[in-house]
Parts: C-alpha cells; sequence; structure tokens
C-alpha cells in the first residue's frame, strides 16, 4: 500500500478512490491545519502558519473537507512541528516550515463538528480508527474489551480560550492563540494512564511500545 501525506489542494484529491481502507491500495491524509486555516489568514498570523505544503484557499479547505466526509481522505493528521516563538517570528522565508498542533488538533476538528461540517462519528472513525486500521497497529484505535484505554473526555458546551497561561507544548505557543473554541478537553487518558485533567499533566508513566499486525 502506499499512503500519501499532507494533501493540501483540490486538484490532489482527483487521484484518490472514495471508499474504506480495506479495499485500497493508495490512501491519503489530511492535516488539521490545513482543515481548518485558509490563505486570507497569512494576513493575521504570518509565518505563523508557515507550513510545508503551505495553507491553501478557501475553496480548497472546502474541498478537503467534503474528502474527508466521502471517504477520499482516509486519515486526519497533526504534522506537529513545535518550533519556538523566536524562530517564528522571522520574516517569512527565514521562519521554518511546521506548527504545534498535538494540544488542540482535536478541538480545531471539533469546531468542523459545531458547523455541521464533520459528525463527531468521523472525526473519531478519522483520527483514531482509520489510524489503526490504516497501520494494523494492536490494541489501539477503537473502544473494545482487552483494548489499551487511549480516551479523551471532551466538553461540548464549555469554550476554550487559547492562551500562553493554558499552552501545554514546550515552545510556549499556539497558531490558536486567542481562539476560542466551543468546545474542551477535560481529561486524556494514556494507555489506561489520566495524563490530562483539568488543565494540568500528571506525571507520565513509560510509554508503551506500539505492536503492528504486519
Amino acid at each position: 500500500r502506499l499512503h500519501v501525506l499532507h494533501i493540501s489542494t483540490a486538484r490532489e484529491l482527483a487521484l484518490f478512490t472514495p471508499g474504506p481502507i480495506a479495499g485500497k491500495h493508495i490512501t491519503a491524509e489530511a492535516c488539521v491545519h490545513h482543515l481548518f486555516f485558509a490563505e486570507e489568514d497569512y494576513q493575521t498570523q504570518g509565518a505563523g502558519i508557515k507550513c510545508n505544503p503551505a495553507i491553501k484557499s478557501a475553496a480548497d479547505r472546502a474541498a478537503l473537507q467534503q474528502a474527508v466526509r466521502e471517504d477520499r481522505i482516509d486519515v486526519i493528521a497533526t504534522d506537529h512541528a513545535p518550533h519556538t516563538r523566536e524562530e517564528k517570528a522571522q520574516l517569512y522565508f527565514q521562519a521554518p516550515s511546521g506548527l504545534p498542533l498535538i494540544q488542540h488538533a482535536l478541538l480545531s476538528l471539533l469546531e468542523h463538528y459545531h458547523r455541521g461540517i464533520f459528525s463527531l462519528e468521523l472525526i473519531a472513525e478519522k483520527t483514531s480508527h482509520a489510524v489503526a486500521e490504516l497501520y494494523q497497529i494492536d490494541g489501539r484505535g477503537y473502544i473494545r474489551e482487552g483494548y489499551w484505554a487511549d480516551l479523551v473526555l471532551v466538553d461540548l458546551n464549555r469554550p476554550f480560550t487559547v492562551g500562553p497561561e493554558n499552552v501545554l507544548s514546550k515552545c510556549g505557543w499556539s497558531p490558536f492563540d486567542g481562539y476560542t473554541f466551543r468546545s474542551t478537553v477535560d481529561a486524556t487518558i494514556v494507555s489506561g494512564h489520566l495524563a490530562y485533567h483539568n488543565g494540568r499533566l500528571n506525571p507520565v508513566e513509560n510509554g508503551k511500545r506500539l505492536r503492528f499486525l504486519r
């Protein structure tokens, strides 16, 4: 199987087939920032949203969202790249490409739910179920007996405003600085361990080695 990363334009989408992963030899991924931002955001964000491939037009963004809904895009990823604020403050062509996205990836996708673009089931499918299926990860990706407990508890009705005081990435900033999401992550459980709760990280246990069924 060939897996193609970071689809960012409507033109590329014609190369991929809608449908379930199981029947595909070529699969595709889109990133949360290409699904959320559009080129007009450069006016306020500048190099803060510089990435590779670049953020494209609103029409491209809409085409990507449609491709997610019709299973032309198989999985959604972050391409997390936590460059420092100082690095990103350089002139556009000197600043590195990439954004810190792990912390707010789910909240950005839930905005699409609130706008009627994605269902909750689709978000779970593209960020969890399909990822486990695509990479054949053993014991992950589903809420099932015998599987590792990798869970996120979300309050869909409590807003969350991103600011320096609540950014947990060591780079200390987010491309969503100042943005108010309509949902809040209450807790994150990783391999059965409560890793995050009410705005605070808990002491991290040793990671668990992933097992692949191939």
